[in-house]
């Protein structure tokens, strides 16, 4: 009885969802690795890393408005989104304005129109990522697996397409993916379709980026030295060596998507039983948590030394160089993953400023040895991941120190 309460119930199916979407992901690129050569690989990473770009772009809007939705203030909850939404609006005009200064002023290795479907592509997956976390904040769970199913599937459909009309095919699909998610959402839950108010906006805009901002710029500092080493990959070795980082990079995305689904389920649990008091509950959701992410880990660590050689030999021969690039990759990714308990404890207590220090010693670590490796050798692709798992180290040393030491002052007892 218990494990059939389990199977339906609306957070675990949550997760094996993403798993499945993993999969469909996994599908979609084995697909590409085999049918493109590095050159389309490098385009399509290159829409990927505007994509990631972009999602910088938000400030800590997505960010705030979450935690004000974690909170169920029902009161407030159309006056952020209507916020939200102006937000994006604003987002969307201002980068497609600056994408025709920049093609008219610089190369950029892609036509206008790609750049400005990269954009659009960019702007839909934030978007579509706040409208997922609009849902979790309010507990529709339910949605957020219809959503995300039915996106993927129609975006693998769409990729298989690429055997007849090539990239065309693969850039329509990174386009579809996150619209479908928001046309889905809204369709099953139009209470939650958002009304233009600029009213809202210069009331709630501030105090949005306030709440969000520094749990941004964490993830963002973190996102920026994958940025960072994407665009000197692109600018030092080329779009064709930047083609070959799509393997290592779809391994990143895979072993990412547990604890990303994972950490969307904890989060909301960890702020309300620290707003809440229940001290007790939230000492036990965070062992709980690490718990889940040392397993996972180890579990991925094994698999991957005692597998990858093999399937990639037997799969995808062409990459086999990529091996040491995935195993290089490994560290910084478990190190950013394991400190997600500690950053989430630093939210809740609103120790924003151990938050930032975080950050700032991962992006200045990595752009310091980075900038030092390129000034003393001549690059190569694997020093660019080492060196971002380097900084990961250090991120995860500094965070793990201060949430034990803020743990130890919160009276579980009481």
């Amino acid at each position: 009885m218990k494990i059939r309460e389990l199977i339906v119930n609306p957070q675990f199916k949550y997760i094996y969802i993403t798993f499945l979407i993993s999969a469909i992901g996994f599908l979609k690129s084995f697909i590409l690795l085999n049918f493109f050569d590095f050159d389309k690989l490098g385009i399509v990473a290159l829409a990927q890393t505007f994509t990631s770009t972009i999602s910088l772009m938000q400030i800590g809007v997505v960010t705030g408005g979450y935690r004000l939705f974690a909170y169920k203030r029902e009161s407030v909850l159309k006056k952020i989104n209507a916020t939200v939404l102006f937000f994006f609006l604003f987002l969307t005009a201002l980068l497609c304005t600056l994408g025709c200064f920049v093609c008219y002023f610089f190369d950029i290795g892609v036509s206008f129109l790609f750049c400005q479907l990269f954009i659009l592509i960019g702007i839909l997956s934030l978007y579509s990522n706040w409208v997922i976390c609009k849902l979790l904040g309010t507990k529709n769970i339910k949605i957020v697996n219809k959503a995300q199913a039915v996106s993927a599937i129609i975006s693998f459909l769409v990729t298989l397409c690429a055997y007849w009309f090539g990239l065309t095919a693969v850039l329509i699909a990174l386009f579809l993916q996150p619209l479908i998610i928001i046309i889905v959402a809204y369709w099953f839950l139009p209470s939650m379709i958002p009304t233009i108010n600029f009213k809202s906006f210069k009331k709630y805009i501030k105090k949005i980026i306030w709440l969000g901002f520094i749990p941004y710029l964490t993830s963002a500092l973190a996102l920026l030295n994958s940025q960072f080493g994407r665009w000197l990959i692109t600018f030092s070795l080329g779009t064709v060596i930047l083609g070959k980082t799509f393997l290592p990079a779809l391994f990143v995305v895979l072993v990412s998507v547990f604890p990303g689904a994972i950490s969307s389920l904890f989060f909301p649990k960890i702020i309300e039983n620290f707003e809440l008091n229940k001290k007790e509950n939230l000492l036990k959701t965070l062992k709980n948590y690490f718990a889940i992410l040392i397993i996972y880990y180890l579990l991925i660590m094994i698999a991957t030394f005692l597998l990858a050689n093999s399937l990639i030999k037997i799969f995808l021969p062409k990459h086999m160089e990529s091996i040491t690039l995935i195993y290089a990759a490994l560290p910084s990714v478990l190190f950013i993953h394991l400190s997600g308990p500690a950053i989430f404890l630093f939210n809740a207590m609103k120790k924003f400023n151990n938050i930032l220090i975080g950050g700032l010693i991962s992006v200045i670590s990595y752009c310091s040895i980075l900038s030092l490796y390129l000034y003393f050798s001549k690059p190569q692709l694997i020093w660019f991941f080492i060196i971002e798992s380097i900084s990961a180290a250090l991120f995860f040393i500094y965070n793990t120190y201060f949430f034990i030491k803020l743990n130890k002052s919160l009276d579980y007892a009481n």
